[in-house]
């Protein structure tokens, strides 16, 4: 683990508070294909910033107005709210699926999450838009389910 973190974390990024990217409500009508997204990978180095959208997507900005999103392996409790986060792979690169993850202060608590894919987008509002069309609906509470408990007497009187 010494060795691991000796050499991977290679940059971090203290945040005062939390400066994340929210995700603007509106009228706008979504689009019907994603927008424009490739594999990709970035040296670490050239990182210059990063926001945790979500828990589950993370927006990166590099040198030369490359911008990338990231989507963790599993939903990252608290990332989205954390203080310090840092890159970390045993290479300068990060790519898809090669075992980098994201190291991150929650409250007391230094948690690690891995980076499942990285995508190359035009910049964050394409970002934005993809994080958008790949959250799952969420289930409707309570509509279907009658929540009554049964009659004991059978509906007799």
């Amino acid at each position: 683990m010494a060795v691991l973190i000796r050499t991977a974390i290679v940059f971090c990024l203290l945040v005062a508070g939390s400066n994340t990217v929210r995700a603007q409500e509106g009228s706008e009508a979504k689009p019907e294909k994603e927008p424009k997204a490739k594999k990709a990978c970035f040296r670490i180095r050239n990182t210059r910033s990063f926001d945790a959208v979500d828990d589950r997507f993370v927006y990166v900005r590099c040198v030369r107005d490359r911008h990338y999103l990231l989507t963790m392996d599993n939903a990252c409790l608290g990332l989205q709210n954390s203080i310090a986060v840092a890159l970390a792979n045993g290479y300068d690169r990060v790519c898809s699926n090669d075992h980098a993850f994201i190291i991150y202060q929650e409250f007391d608590q230094t948690r690690r999450c891995g980076i499942l894919n990285v995508e190359q987008v035009e910049d964050r509002d394409a970002a934005l838009e993809l994080v958008e069309l790949r959250k799952k609906p969420e289930p409707a509470k309570g509509k279907d389910k009658k929540t009554a408990a049964p009659d004991p007497s059978g509906g007799r009187r």
